[in-house]
């Protein structure tokens, strides 16, 4: 760890340095988004007290049969000089798939009048969490790449391909089958018992231990033609290697389970309860070895066109995002930009990707010296029933220019 801050604070040195002789900017991003495609904003409020019959029925009835969640936050600063770039990051990414029946199953338990048979899958989820080191190069006016360097922090995986339920009239018996593939490393048990230090910005050297080691690729080219400008973007085509401490569950069982009739709570004897601690460890046998996690790449591309003689559009743009392993379909997305004097307010509307269908906003500023922006991915926020999540945006650029010696 001590090395990364070595390497940290010597390029925030190098690079305020530079700054101070040339033509040079720096910029600041941060993006906060919590999404999902199944439970609105306002269904999801009314559930965080107690939790009735009726409101349990409105979350089962407005999930799909498949579903999905997606966590991104990303906060980087960076340092632009000539052709040079210079850039800091923190990443945090959490996606996921379940199904309906998984929810109800949750919510209603097992206790029915009818038998229950309930095929669980498709049931996966990711979460990981890294600080990257890029350096940036313009090869051409057209064309940026850069290279980056992971320290991988805390990392999750799995994917469930048999998840068989079976229940008995009455809760009379339970069988399932379960077929899973997992892995994780990261200081887990220590984060959460320390929980409290981390909200208040103690003991961050365990919340960013390195854990895993990797890098990345990206390129950005631009261009124009016949009029409109158009922008094309592979990012994260990389990876993490995950150290020798990284654990390993491979999962393969059938289980036929009945409970316990009782009468009388006394009757209640310790081994029933350890019998089944027991048997979850045979089950949950964990190996350690390296793992090598394949980035989800990103590929992003926009064309811009102006409209003439338009009093409530400059111009508009569409836009097209993939990231490869996660969504199934891309996010498309249309923008429709307005400037006044130094203010540009751009609203949109988008579809695919891992989110519900809706209107996004983004609103720019930019003077001589400084450049502002304002944005989020989910504008619903006067209509609670169709917002489906949560994304906050929000990026600041300096630009320094070099001052003749005659001024």
């Amino acid at each position: 760890m001590n090395r990364y801050i070595l390497i940290t604070v010597t390029s925030l040195f190098l690079s305020t340095t530079i700054l101070a002789q040339k033509n040079s900017s720096i910029e600041l991003h941060s993006d906060i988004g919590f999404f999902n495609s199944g439970i609105d904003a306002r269904t999801l409020l009314n559930s965080f007290a107690y939790i009735d019959q009726e409101q349990k029925d409105a979350i089962v009835n407005s999930l799909d049969e498949n579903n999905s969640f997606h966590i991104d936050i990303h906060n980087s600063i960076l340092f632009s000089v000539n052709r040079f770039h210079l850039s800091f990051g923190n990443h945090i990414s959490s996606y996921g798939i379940f199904d309906k029946n998984l929810v109800d199953l949750v919510l209603n338990g097992n206790y029915s009048s009818d038998e229950i048979n309930y095929d669980l899958t498709p049931l996966e989820g990711n979460f990981y969490h890294y600080s990257d080191i890029g350096f940036g190069y313009d090869v051409s006016e057209k064309l940026k790449t850069t290279l980056s360097l992971i320290a991988g922090h805390q990392f999750i995986s799995g994917e469930v391909s048999d998840f068989n339920f079976n229940s008995g009239a009455n809760g009379q018996y339970v069988n399932y089958d379960l077929s899973l593939e997992a892995y994780e490393t990261g200081n887990y048990a220590d984060l959460f018992e320390n929980r409290n230090d981390y909200l208040e910005l103690n003991n961050l050297k365990s919340l960013f231990r390195t854990n895993g080691r990797g890098m990345s690729l990206s390129f950005d080219y631009e261009s124009s033609l016949k009029n409109i400008e158009y922008k094309i973007s592979i990012s994260d085509l990389g990876f993490i290697k995950w150290g020798s401490s990284t654990n390993k569950y491979c999962v393969s069982t059938s289980q036929n389970i009945t409970p316990l009739e009782i009468n009388d709570f006394s009757q209640i004897q310790l081994s029933n309860i350890t019998d089944q601690f027991d048997s979850l460890r045979t089950i949950i046998n964990p190996t350690a070895g390296s793992y090598t996690f394949v980035l989800p790449a990103r590929l992003n591309s926009s064309f811009s066109k102006q409209v003439l003689y338009s009093r409530y559009c400059d111009s508009y743009t569409f836009n097209l995002e993939h990231r490869f392993g996660i969504y199934t379909s891309p996010r498309i997305a249309i923008d429709f930009h307005k400037s006044i004097k130094k203010h540009e307010f751009v609203y949109g509307y988008h579809i695919g990707g891992l989110e519900k269908n809706g209107l996004q906003f983004k609103y720019n500023y930019k003077a001589d010296c400084i450049h502002l922006q304002l944005f989020t991915r989910q504008a619903s926020i006067f209509d609670l029933n169709s917002m489906y999540g949560v994304n906050v945006g929000v990026g600041v650029k300096f630009l320094f220019a070099k001052k003749d010696k005659d001024e």
